[in-house]
């Protein structure tokens, strides 16, 4: 969607994503966007830097923009209680925080 409102529906609606944040609200938002191949590999690219990271260190605490990214894949990661102890890591700590 542009900011004067006007919703595009074809395939080329958006302009390319070049940042993961830009990829990760287009895909959430147009379904064409999703599955183009630069949208695609940007995070893809992203969750498994995120994903190594988890790996890595058993208290690894994700930022904002990863858990993003993370809850965007998240059933990529169902059952397991790794990504269950990353989830609730983030949420935690968010409470905490306020």
């Amino acid at each position: 969607m542009l900011e004067n409102n006007i919703t595009f529906t074809g395939s080329d609606c958006h302009p390319p994503a070049t940042t993961v944040k830009e990829a990760l609200d287009r895909a959430r938002e147009c379904a064409n966007c999703a599955q183009k191949t630069a949208v695609i590999a940007l995070l893809e690219s992203e969750i498994g830097t995120i994903w190594k990271k988890i790996l890595a260190d058993p208290d690894y605490l994700m930022s904002r923009d990863e858990f993003a990214i993370f809850n965007f894949f998240q059933t990529r990661f169902e059952g397991q209680q790794v990504a269950r102890d990353a989830r609730k890591r983030y949420w935690d700590h968010k409470q905490s925080i306020g």
